[in-house]
C-alpha cells in the first residue's frame, strides 16, 4: 500500500508499472531508436532546405513566405494531432506524420512553381507537428522509470539531424543533384513508418475528451511548458547569431559546422547525466538549476572568437539546455500519470506549441533587437530574462502540488477532492 509520504516519482511508478519498460534492454533501446529516427529525419529535412533551394525561389521574400507557412502549419495542426493521438493512438498519428513528410519531399522534389513549394512547406509543418507530438507521447507512455533520459535521446536525434541537414544540402547543391536528397528522404520516411508500425508498442488511448484549456492552465503543465519555451528561446537566439559572429572573426564555415556538431554530440551524451540528477533531486529543482546555468553560461559566448573556446562554451550551453528541456518535457508526462489519464498526445501538443512560441520569440529578438544591442547585449538580455524566470520557477509552489492525482491516491491526499475536480475538468469536452 502506498504511504502518505511517497514521492511523486514513486506514485508514478506504482501507477504505471505495466509501462515501465526495461530501459537497459536491447529491445528497449531499439524502440527509442525507432521513435527517434523519424524525428532525426524531420530535422534533417528542415536543415537541408537551408542550403538546397529550389530554382523556383526568387529572393528573400519567397523564403520568408515559405518559413511563415511552415510555422503557421505547425501551430495550427499541432492541437489536431494531439487530439487524434489520444483518440486513435500515437503510433498511428506518427505514421500519418511520416506519410505527410513523404508528400512534402515529393512536392519539394517536383516544385516547378512557388505554389507547389507552399504546399510542400504546409505538408512539412503538418508532418513535423504530427511526428513530434506523437513521438514524444510514445516515449513518455512507454518509459516511466527513465523518461528524462529517453526523451533526451529523442531530442538529441532531432538536433543532430538539424546539424547534418545544412551540410548535406550544401553537398547535394554542389553536385547539382537537387532531386536526389528528396528521393532518399522519401524512402527513409517510408522505412521509418514501417519501423514504428513493427517495433513500437501500442500506447494507451484517452477515450474521454480532454479540455486543452484546462490542461494548459493546470500548474503541473504550465511550469514545465514555460520552461520549454524558455529553453527554445535561449537556444533559438544562438543559432542565427553565433555563426555570423564567428564568420566575421575569420572562422571558416567548416569550423563553425564542427563546433555545432560537437556540441550537439555533447548534448546527446549528457542525457544519462541529466537523468541521474533528475532521479536524485526533485524535477522542479533540476529545471531551476538548468535555467540558472543557461543564464550564467550564455553571455560567455560573446567573449570567445576562436574555435576551441567557443566550442567548449557552446557545449556547456547545450548541457544547460538539456537540464532545462529534458526534465521539463518528462514532467509533462508525469503530470498525465498523476492525473490518471492517458492524454500524452495532448500534453506533448502543448510542448510543441510552447516550443514554437519560444522559437518565434527568439527569431523576433535576433532579427530586431540584435541590431541595437549587438551580440553581447542580446546574450546578456537573455541571461537576465532567464534569471528572472528562474526566480519565478523557484518561488512557484511545486508543480506537483497542484497536479490532479490518480484516483487511487486521492483517499490519502488531504486535497483529494480538489485533485479529483481538477482531473474531471481536463476530461470535459473541448
Amino acid at each position: 500500500m502506498q504511504t502518505v509520504n511517497s514521492s511523486p516519482g514513486d506514485m508514478v511508478r506504482e501507477m504505471r508499472p505495466e509501462r515501465a519498460v526495461d530501459t537497459v534492454s536491447h529491445r528497449s533501446r531499439a524502440i527509442v531508436a525507432a521513435i527517434a529516427f523519424p524525428l532525426f529525419l524531420d530535422y534533417l529535412l528542415y536543415g537541408l532546405l537551408f542550403t538546397l533551394h529550389s530554382p523556383a525561389l526568387e529572393g528573400e521574400g519567397h523564403l520568408a513566405l515559405l518559413y511563415g507557412v511552415y510555422a503557421a502549419s505547425v501551430l495550427l495542426v499541432t492541437p489536431l494531432f494531439g487530439y487524434l493521438g489520444d483518440r486513435f493512438g500515437s503510433g498511428l498519428t506518427m505514421i500519418c506524420g511520416a506519410v505527410l513528410a513523404i508528400c512534402a519531399v515529393l512536392l519539394f522534389g517536383l516544385a516547378p512553381s512557388l505554389l507547389l513549394l507552399v504546399l510542400a512547406k504546409a505538408c512539412q509543418g503538418a508532418a513535423s507537428a504530427a511526428l513530434w507530438t506523437s513521438g514524444l507521447a510514445l516515449v513518455a507512455a512507454n518509459y516511466v522509470e527513465k523518461r528524462v533520459v529517453m526523451l533526451g535521446y529523442a531530442f538529441a536525434a532531432g538536433t543532430f539531424g538539424s546539424v547534418l541537414g545544412p551540410i548535406a544540402g550544401g553537398f547535394f547543391y554542389q553536385m547539382g543533384a537537387y532531386k536526389l536528397p528528396f528521393l532518399l528522404l522519401g524512402i527513409a520516411f517510408a522505412a521509418a513508418a514501417g519501423l514504428i508500425a513493427w517495433m513500437v508498442p501500442v500506447a494507451p488511448t484517452q477515450h474521454e475528451p480532454v479540455n486543452l484549456r484546462a490542461l494548459i492552465l493546470s500548474r503541473s503543465i504550465t511550469v514545465p511548458a514555460v520552461t520549454i519555451a524558455l529553453a527554445a528561446f535561449s537556444f533559438g537566439v544562438i543559432e542565427p547569431l553565433l555563426p555570423v559572429r564567428l564568420m566575421r572573426h575569420g572562422l571558416p564555415s567548416i569550423a563553425i559546422g564542427t563546433i555545432f556538431t560537437v556540441s550537439t554530440i555533447v548534448y546527446g551524451l549528457s542525457a544519462p547525466l541529466v537523468g541521474r540528477v533528475s532521479e536524485r533531486l526533485p524535477i522542479h529543482q533540476v529545471i531551476v538549476l538548468g535555467t540558472i546555468g543557461m543564464a550564467v553560461i550564455l553571455p560567455f559566448l560573446a567573449l570567445f572568437r576562436t574555435a576551441i573556446p567557443a566550442g567548449i562554451t557552446l557545449s556547456l550551453v547545450n548541457v544547460a539546455f538539456a537540464f532545462m528541456l529534458n526534465p521539463a518535457s518528462a514532467e509533462l508526462g508525469d503530470a498525465v500519470d498523476r492525473s490518471g489519464l492517458s492524454c500524452y498526445s495532448a500534453v506533448y501538443a502543448v510542448y510543441n506549441i510552447f516550443y514554437s512560441i519560444g522559437m518565434l520569440g527568439a527569431a523576433t529578438l535576433a532579427s530586431s533587437v540584435a541590431r541595437q544591442l549587438g551580440f553581447t547585449g542580446v546574450l546578456f538580455s537573455v541571461g537576465v530574462v532567464l534569471l528572472l524566470s528562474a526566480f519565478f520557477l523557484a518561488t512557484a509552489r511545486d508543480a506537483n502540488a497542484g497536479a490532479p492525482r490518480h484516483p487511487e491516491t486521492t483517499t490519502q491526499n488531504p486535497n483529494g477532492t480538489h485533485n479529483q475536480e481538477n482531473s474531471k475538468s481536463m476530461r470535459q469536452t473541448l
